[in-house]
């Protein structure tokens, strides 16, 4: 009876939702394909299967947008290393994320790239001599060494393909916020816009990038102190083109809606919610929670100015039981119900 009555409940959760539109886009993150953090576009771990599946997956919820990473780890297995230096990229990287983009633009998907993750930078667990060959690449040699050697072949060949099109925006490192509490960048917020001004000149060398929106993902949450001027024209975000926030809550709140409001009235940068979904510390696998989080998060991104949501993450493929299948919208082999609460908001939402 009580099983009965917990199936007839979720029932009329879906009912609810399923006839409430949020005139929002949902689009969603991936990061990274199966389980090949950092590895996924090298021949050993690339699946074109599985990515086309994703991808497939994507179009099929009616979603705009997926968020890719690309330079994610501190060992950056894509790069050729010659005595302690980058060389040049690996040409089966550059040939995988070709065809990953050609994929795209065959269902007509925007790729969000993301460079780097925030979190890779751990001075509690690399080495100094690691640290600092990831820290170089935060500031203006360094970074100046990394553009020219390895991502300027990545653009170059995107662009001989007329596929430049297809990376809809660039995040240069997601959630910058941790590598500034970890000591990452000079001078902390400066240090971090300096490096958003940097990426910001070099892709005006590339005519097919030239007009690519860029930014860099921070963090939003109660616990966390950013700087009283970071929206404002001549702050630390001013090289960014759009502002992005991650946000998890299991309420699907947004802290300082009503400062995010007032941005989007000015008719400021447009506000993405690069990432939301249930409270990190909240283990519990819940199709109910997941509906209900998505609602929440969706009807709070349209109400606080956001122009697009992406929800965190689009498939988990792993059998056993792990922290990311409770975000995830495809898990443990079956679409879950959430997902079709997304394809239904963006059929009403074009």
């Amino acid at each position: 009876m009580e099983m009965k009555i917990i199936k007839i409940s979720m029932t009329l959760l879906l009912l609810m939702l399923f006839n409430h539109a949020f005139a929002i886009n949902v689009g969603f993150n991936q990061a990274w394909f199966k389980t090949h953090y950092s590895g996924q576009y090298l021949d050993q771990y690339y699946d074109v299967l599985e990515v086309e599946r994703i991808l497939k997956l994507t179009q099929d919820a009616k979603s705009h947008t997926l968020r890719l990473w690309f330079f994610e780890s501190s060992n950056f297995p894509m790069i050729n290393i010659e005595n302690g230096k980058m060389v040049s990229l690996k040409s089966d990287y550059i040939r995988n994320v070709i065809t990953t983009l050609k994929l795209a633009q065959k269902y007509d998907i925007k790729i969000y790239m993301t460079i780097f993750d925030a979190h890779n930078y751990r001075p509690d667990k690399l080495s100094k001599e690691e640290l600092q060959k990831f820290r170089s690449l935060f500031q203006k040699t360094g970074l100046n060494e990394f553009l020219n050697k390895i991502i300027s072949p990545l653009l170059q060949a995107i662009q001989n393909e007329n596929l430049a099109k297809t990376i809809g925006k660039i995040d240069l490192i997601n959630e910058g916020d941790t590598v500034i509490n970890r000591g990452g960048f000079d001078n902390n917020w400066s240090g971090m816009g300096q490096m958003l001004c940097q990426w910001k000149s070099f892709l005006q060398y590339f005519l097919q990038f030239q007009k690519t929106p860029v930014t860099m993902s921070i963090r939003l949450h109660p616990l966390l102190h950013l700087p009283s001027d970071l929206l404002e024209d001549n702050g630390p975000m001013k090289c960014a083109d759009f502002i992005d926030f991650h946000s998890y809550d299991n309420g699907g709140d947004i802290y300082r809606c009503s400062y995010l409001q007032k941005h989007s009235r000015l008719n400021k940068k447009k506000l993405v919610l690069g990432e939301f979904g249930q409270n990190y510390f909240n283990g519990r696998y819940s199709d109910e929670l997941q509906s209900k989080n998505m609602e929440n998060y969706i009807e709070n991104a349209n109400r606080c100015g956001f122009s697009e949501v992406l929800a965190w993450r689009l498939s988990d493929v792993r059998n056993g039981v792990n922290k990311e299948a409770r975000y995830s919208f495809e898990a443990f082999g079956q679409m879950r119900p959430a997902y079709y609460l997304i394809q239904k908001n963006n059929s009403s939402n074009p």
